[in-house]
Order: structure tokens, then C-alpha cells, then sequence
């Protein structure tokens, strides 16, 4: 028979006093950290000017089909574009409400929900065409 070496445990002690300082961060008093400040590389755009998009773009794409006077809807925006759903959904939400700050109206139809940007605020957008880059 082969004899089996128990291995030398550290005291139950130890081991207690070890459990308790890591269990129980809260017993432990440290000096907080300052909170790190974050450095922006890139300034903050101005809203007055309007945003320029690469035209052919799928994001000026999108945008083009949204000023159309009929709208257009989710799925043929996924047809054009290759995004799916949620992806159209979030570029709405996050591109154009909130960077591009546009009204994005939506009416039940037939067809299905038809999303269109509301008048006033189309004509800030731009898609891409440089008009006021002519030739002296």
C-alpha cells in the first residue's frame, strides 16, 4: 500500500482572519481615490452648422429615403440597406433623434408603419451634397 502525505493546512485561524479581511471589504478603511477626469480628444460640434454625410453612403441613404414626401418603412430601408431590424431602429434612436436632432414621424398604414422626417427640420440635414463648394 502507498502511503498518502497529508499536506501541512495552515492554522484554522489563519485561514478565519484571511476570510473575514477579503469577505468584508466595508471593515477595511482605505483612502478613496479621486475620481479620474476624462480628457476628450475631439471638440464638440457646433449645432449650427449642418452634418455633412459621404454621399452614397448608407447613412445618407437612409436618410434620403426619410425626406421622401410618402416616407418609407422599416423593411424597405432593410432592403436597401442590408441592417436588420433593430439595426434601422437604433440608427432612428441614436442618429437620427439624437446626433442629428431630426423629427421622425411615423403613421400606421397598410403597408405597414411608414416613418418620414417632419418638414421644418428636413431642410437642415444634409445628404452628402457640398452646394456651397463652387468653383471662384
Amino acid at each position: 500500500m502507498a502511503k498518502t502525505q497529508s499536506r501541512k493546512a495552515a492554522p484554522r485561524s489563519a485561514m478565519a482572519t484571511k476570510r473575514t479581511k477579503s469577505a468584508h471589504p466595508s471593515l477595511t478603511r482605505t483612502a478613496k481615490a479621486a475620481p479620474v477626469k476624462k480628457i476628450i480628444s475631439t471638440p464638440a460640434r457646433s449645432l449650427d452648422r449642418p452634418v455633412r454625410h459621404r454621399s452614397g453612403s448608407k447613412q445618407a441613404l437612409v436618410i434620403e429615403m426619410l425626406m421622401k414626401p410618402e416616407g418609407t418603412t422599416i423593411g424597405d430601408i432593410m432592403k436597401a440597406t442590408d441592417w436588420q431590424q433593430h439595426s434601422v431602429r437604433g440608427f432612428f434612436a441614436g442618429v437620427i433623434r439624437k446626433k442629428l436632432k431630426l423629427t421622425l414621424i411615423s403613421k400606421a398604414a397598410e403597408a405597414g408603419r411608414i416613418y418620414k422626417v417632419s418638414g421644418d427640420t428636413a431642410s437642415t440635414a444634409s445628404t452628402g451634397s457640398t452646394s456651397n463648394n463652387t468653383a471662384a
